[in-house]
């Protein structure tokens, strides 16, 4: 009985047990150095964790999802750099003291609810928006292209608040105002926020809300005929992403000290949908997986071969999107279950024999 249990448990889900019993001990097996680029991975997964909400379960690719991962970094860095005193760039234009719109910011725990906050109510507006006009599929992706392209020209041109093309560094390694953190220590916060937002996406993915969203991915007009509205879902569902994805932008401030427009535009929105796309959606491993191996294969092949990894990164993505459209998660799943389904038939058919 326990045999069968165990077998009917989804391969992806031993590859998350496996992938995590990892990340818990890799400060132990690895350099200081590797640690700190693999705490920035836990960031990435988080926010990748987001997009797979969005696109994998619902069918919904946002091409400027960097914007909600954006926002929540630059309001915690401008809260970093506020309670340090006003930067030198500002001062040079002029601002000896704190704006009276970033005071609240001077609270490191009202700048973290509003950094969580502002991306919730930028995807409930751009949701509303397009979902309400019945927009989807390849414009909803066009229209978030658009605002990230946007977005990243707007933080760009606030230069005498972000410094503008240069970015804002220097940020030190703390979470809510608790001065200077080591650095396994902030490993291990990161992890455990990681866990916490995996589960609560498998608690999410497995209650009548997540039948709704996968219900629109496959047949949204069957859903409404149904009598279901699924601009509410999908709306509500941007929603949740945009606050996981200004979760991870939280977070990177602290591990990676440093917020540019990049991180904001379209450079790191694809980035994320080759991450999700070459791990496999709709299975929250994909997005793990994909972010790992892709983040590690990126600064493993650029250290040894500098001059052709980006070739050989584009080569890796091209045999994924041609042969491996579902990711190499999404493969595995499959093959699980045409086992398990080629398995049934012939008990069956030796049942008949039997009879």
């Amino acid at each position: 009985m326990l045999h069968q249990k165990l077998k009917a448990i989804p391969t992806n889900r031993y590859i998350d047990m496996g992938a995590f019993a990892f990340l818990a001990i890799f400060p132990l097996l690895f350099s200081p150095f590797r640690t700190e680029l693999m705490a920035k991975v836990l960031v990435y997964i988080i926010f990748a964790i987001s997009l797979d909400l969005l696109w994998g379960y619902t069918g919904l690719m946002s091409m400027g999802h960097a914007v909600l991962f954006g926002t929540g970094g630059y309001v915690i860095a401008l809260s970093y750099t506020f309670i340090k005193g006003i930067p030198w760039y500002m001062q040079q234009v002029g601002i000896e003291k704190t704006p009276a719109l970033f005071v609240p910011l001077l609270n490191p725990a009202v700048a973290f609810i509003v950094a969580l906050a502002i991306p919730a109510l930028i995807a409930w507006f751009i949701g509303t928006f397009i979902f309400s006009s019945r927009i989807s599929g390849t414009f909803f992706s066009l229209i978030t292209l658009a605002l990230a392209q946007i977005f990243e020209l707007f933080v760009t041109n606030q230069h005498i608040y972000t410094n503008g093309s240069n970015g804002m560094g220097g940020l030190e390694r703390s979470l809510l105002g608790s001065g200077p953190i080591s650095l396994n220590a902030l490993y291990y916060i990161l992890f455990t926020v990681v866990l916490l937002v995996y589960f609560f996406c498998i608690w999410l993915t497995s209650t009548r809300f997540g039948t709704v969203l996968q219900a629109i991915r496959e047949n949204e007009p069957r859903l409404t005929f149904l009598g279901y509205k699924p601009n509410r879902f999908k709306i509500a569902v941007y929603v949740v992403s945009g606050v996981l994805a200004g979760l991870a932008g939280v977070l990177y401030i602290p591990t990676n000290g440093f917020i540019s427009p990049t991180e904001v535009g379209l450079t790191l929105s694809t980035l994320l949908l080759v991450w999700v796309a070459i791990g496999g959606r709709g299975n929250l491993t994909g997005a793990i997986m994909g972010t790992i191996l892709i983040n590690w294969a990126q600064t493993l092949l650029s250290e040894q071969i500098a001059d052709y990894w980006m070739l050989i990164m584009g080569i890796v993505v091209l045999i994924f999107v041609f042969f491996l459209p579902n990711g190499f998660i999404g493969k595995l799943i499959a093959t699980q279950y045409t086992h398990a389904d080629a398995q049934r038939k012939n008990a069956e058919a030796d049942r008949k024999e039997v009879c």
